[in-house]
């Protein structure tokens, strides 16, 4: 009996031994070097913007001006939090241990529920974006975070204020659009265990308020969506982004808005570019092996109608679901500037001698509307 004690002793200081020196070479794998997960993410995210259609089609702004002033102690603490946040991202086999736990809890619950601060698996293999850094689009689908009415009003005079710059100062159409998130529109694959609270979204509330208090010319294509999604993929199953035919949609809505007329997707053709696509949520859940599900939609410019083209010149300015608005746009507008709300400046009207301007902003970061102006000069 001695002798079994011993050996068991001796076997739990081996694993002791050996689990202290994972976790003493870990921390020093990490520090020899090599690529941070959050730039093989940024990688992998170039890929995915490359094969779902949108990379390579902003326009390219002079990088910002870092300005000084402000408190020291609070710049300080946020380079301090900013380096541990790094070394957090880029420790060793983080990537691996990531997809092992992934893999793992989707085996232990009947591939019912994926371990992820960031995805959310639904049924028959959706996923959706569950994130607090990115908007809140869990707290938008259970409509726990509406506007109050201060807040709605405070977005719609920023609206008008821009809409009156642009179009009595600068002869230019302005018309905002919000992209609802894709739960809100294929909500039945969503799980069961993520109740709705409030069935009106905060997408919905604020299109019902500048429907009812403005004129402004604006969109929240959700019920097109509705009466498409059953003869078309709109939405990526493993992507935060709609698709080439969404966007398509999206396209007429705001035609609609603008012109006053549009089609549906039957007039024109999607070419299928790849069928083992695998997005962005993937990515992020470190399961993109496992979810090359995904189809992707090229849209065929040669299908448009050649009597809803426009001589004209668009700028969408807003995130990357104003990407694929451009791409679709290009199909209908002699020219096409894409850029980011952040990016974007007055002189770029002159600059492109811009007809239209199209500001977009996917649901989960409606609050744009009311705290940027996009008359704002910038340095």
């Amino acid at each position: 009996m001695r002798n079994i004690s011993v050996k068991m002793k001796d076997i739990n200081n081996w694993f002791a031994t050996v689990f202290l020196l994972i976790l003493f070479l870990i921390p020093i794998a990490t520090l020899l070097g090599g690529a941070s997960t959050k730039e093989v993410v940024s990688a992998e995210a170039d890929a995915v913007l490359e094969n779902n259609g949108t990379a390579e089609k902003q326009v390219e702004t002079e990088p910002k001006e870092e300005t000084g002033g402000g408190n020291d102690k609070v710049s300080a603490f946020s380079k301090m939090q900013n380096s541990v946040n790094d070394f957090t991202q880029r420790l060793f086999l983080r990537p691996v241990f990531i997809e092992g736990n992934t893999k793992l809890t989707k085996a232990l619950t009947g591939n019912t529920y994926m371990e992820s601060t960031q995805v959310l698996l639904g049924k028959e293999n959706w996923l959706f974006y569950k994130t607090q850094n990115d908007g809140y689009p869990i707290y938008d689908y259970m409509g726990i975070n509406q506007f109050t009415e201060t807040q709605l009003k405070a977005i719609a005079d920023n609206l008008i204020a821009i809409r009156d710059y642009f179009e009595k100062e600068k002869g230019v159409l302005f018309v905002a659009a919000t992209i609802p998130n894709k739960e809100i529109v294929y909500e039945e694959y969503m799980p069961d265990t993520i109740a709705r609270v409030n069935t009106v979204s905060r997408g919905e509330q604020l299109a019902a308020y500048i429907q009812a208090n403005t004129d402004l010319r604006y969109v929240y294509p959700k019920q097109a969506f509705l009466e498409q999604k059953e003869e078309y993929p709109l939405y990526y199953k493993t992507d935060t982004h709609w698709n080439h035919i969404g966007a398509f949609v999206g396209v007429q809505e705001i035609f609609k808005e603008l012109y006053g007329y549009g089609v549906t997707p039957d007039t024109v053709y999607f070419h299928e570019r790849q069928n083992d696509f695998a997005g962005d949520l993937s990515v992020i859940a470190g399961v993109s092996e496992q979810y090359k599900i995904d189809t992707v939609y090229e849209f065929d410019y040669a299908s448009v109608n050649p009597g809803q083209k426009r001589d004209e010149t668009a700028i969408v300015v807003g995130d990357s679901f104003g990407g694929f608005l451009s791409v679709i746009a290009k199909g209908y507008y002699n020219q096409v500037y894409w850029i980011n709300t952040d990016d974007f400046r007055v002189s770029m009207l002159d600059e492109y001698d811009a007809d239209v301007i199209i500001w977009e902003t996917v649901e989960r970061h409606q609050e744009i509307f009311m705290n940027k102006s996009l008359t704002d000069e910038k340095p």
